[in-house]
C-alpha cells in the first residue's frame, strides 16, 4: 500500500475510535455538577439552666444632688472643688451679703416704725374708749379710732414678715452641705452672678454606696425579678467584682425598646468612683424564659442572620444590628441547619439574650443538631455542603 494510503487509513481508524468512545461515555454532553461547599458547623448542646446576659453599665452614687442657691446674687466664695470631701452642715459656698443684710436692716426698721404706731393708735383707742363711757365722744369718733387700731396690728403683722423673709435671705447666702459626701462637678466659679435655683454644685453621698444603671430588651423583662442578685465586673479597677442586688427595673422604654435597670452594688471595692464603667452579669433562669415549653438553646453569634431575607444572601443584617426596624425585629432571625443528606435547610429563631459571642435562641431546633457556624451570609438554604474537619463522611 502506498504510504499516504496507510496515513489516510490510520486517520479514519482513530476518527472511529474517538465517535465510538464520545458515544458510549455516560458523561457526554452533561454539565459538571459543582463541587459542595465546605462549611463550619456547630453542633447544638442543651442548656444548661442558667443563662448570663453581658450588659454594659456606668457607676452611680446612689444618693446625689444638684445644689443651689434660693436666691439671686454674685457668688463671693466656693469652698471646696471637685472630688474634696464634706461633711453635713459644711459651708460650700457663699453668695455676697451687703444687699441682703441692708434689707433685713430696712425691714428691721419697718418693724419697729410699724411697732411706735401700734403703740400709739392702742392709747388713742383707750382714751377715745374712756370718753365715750362718759358721754363726751360720740359712737363714731370710736369706731374710727379702733379701725386706726385695727390697720396699725395688720402694719406691725406684715413687717415682721418681711423682717422674717428678709432674715431667712440673709442665711440662703450660705449654701450648707445637707449629708457627709464629696463633689462630683462644680458649676459655678467666684465672682460669677447666679439666678434663683442655677446649679453651683454637684454632690454624692456615702450613705448609700454605689449603683450600677444599665438597660435591659424587653425580651428579657419578664425575666427578671426585683432583689435578684447579679454580678457586677470593673475594668477601671483591675476587673474587681462584686454581688449586686437588682433594686428597680423600669415600667417604661427607653429607645429601642430597652428598659432601664438599677442594681446595687454590695460590697464596692476601694476606689470605686461614680462615673465609672461596669460590665453587668444578668443571671437569668433559662426555664423561666422559655414560653410554652421551649427551650432555650446555646448558639454561635456568627450563625445567626438577621433581617428579612429569607435565603442567607450577603447584605442580611447581623449580630443585633438594625437596619431601621424595630427592635422585636432585631430579634427576629435564622440559623442553616445542616440536614442528613449533607444540604443546608433555614429555620427560623427568636432571639433571647446575647452576650460575648453567644446567644440565646428559642425555634425548632434540637439538642444534637448541627448548623452552620460561621460564613452564612455566603451559603443559602438548599445547598449541599461538606463539612470542615470531617471529611466526606455523614455525620449521625
Amino acid at each position: 500500500m502506498p504510504f499516504p494510503r496507510r496515513i489516510s487509513a490510520l486517520w479514519l481508524l482513530l476518527a472511529g475510535l474517538s465517535w465510538l468512545a464520545a458515544g458510549c461515555s455516560p458523561e457526554a454532553g452533561a454539565p459538571a455538577k459543582p463541587p459542595p461547599t465546605m462549611v463550619d458547623s456547630h453542633v447544638i448542646q442543651a442548656g444548661n439552666g442558667a443563662a448570663i446576659t453581658r450588659l454594659s453599665g456606668r457607676i452611680k452614687a446612689a444618693e446625689r444632688t444638684t445644689l443651689s442657691f434660693e436666691i439671686p446674687g454674685e457668688i463671693r466664695r466656693l469652698n471646696v472643688d471637685i472630688g474634696e470631701r464634706f461633711a453635713a452642715g459644711d459651708v460650700l459656698a457663699e453668695l455676697g451679703a451687703a444687699r441682703y443684710r441692708l434689707v433685713a436692716d430696712q425691714r428691721r426698721a419697718e418693724r419697729q416704725e410699724a411697732e411706735a404706731v401700734l403703740r400709739e393708735k392702742r392709747q388713742d383707742y383707750r382714751r377715745q374708749a374712756s370718753l365715750a363711757d362718759k358721754g363726751y365722744v360720740s359712737e363714731m369718733r370710736l369706731d374710727a379710732a379702733r379701725a386706726a387700731l385695727g390697720t396699725a396690728e395688720s402694719r406691725l403683722a406684715s413687717a415682721r414678715a418681711a423682717l422674717a423673709l428678709a432674715e431667712r435671705d440673709l442665711t440662703l447666702t450660705r449654701l450648707a452641705a445637707p449629708f457627709d459626701g464629696s463633689v462630683s462637678r462644680r458649676q459655678t466659679e467666684p465672682a460669677e452672678r447666679v439666678a434663683a435655683s442655677q446649679p453651683v454644685l454637684e454632690v454624692i453621698s456615702d450613705r448609700e454606696g454605689f449603683e450600677v444603671e444599665t438597660s435591659v430588651p424587653e425580651t428579657l423583662v419578664d425575666a427578671l425579678a426585683t432583689g435578684s442578685t447579679h454580678r457586677v465586673i470593673l475594668p477601671a479597677l483591675g476587673n474587681a467584682e462584686s454581688a449586686a442586688n437588682l433594686r428597680h427595673l423600669g415600667t417604661q422604654p427607653r429607645s429601642s425598646n430597652d428598659y432601664p435597670v438599677i442594681l446595687g452594688v454590695d460590697t464596692p471595692p476601694p476606689g470605686l468612683r461614680s462615673g465609672m464603667t461596669a460590665r453587668v452579669e444578668l443571671s437569668l433562669d433559662e426555664r423561666e424564659t422559655a414560653s410554652e415549653g421551649a427551650p432555650l438553646l446555646p448558639v454561635p453569634m456568627t450563625a445567626l442572620v438577621f433581617g428579612d431575607k429569607r435565603d442567607g444572601q450577603p447584605g442580611d443584617r447581623r449580630d443585633g444590628e438594625q437596619a431601621g426596624g424595630e427592635d422585636s425585629d432585631a430579634r427576629r432571625a435564622h440559623v442553616l441547619r445542616i440536614t442528613e443528606d449533607l444540604t443546608l435547610e433555614r429555620v427560623a429563631v427568636e432571639v433571647v439574650t446575647m452576650g460575648e459571642g453567644r446567644a440565646s435562641v428559642r425555634g425548632a431546633l434540637a439538642p444534637g443538631e448541627r448548623i452552620v457556624a460561621r460564613g452564612v451570609e455566603f451559603v443559602r438554604p438548599g445547598q449541599a455542603v461538606s463539612l470542615l474537619g470531617h471529611g466526606p463522611e455523614r455525620y449521625h
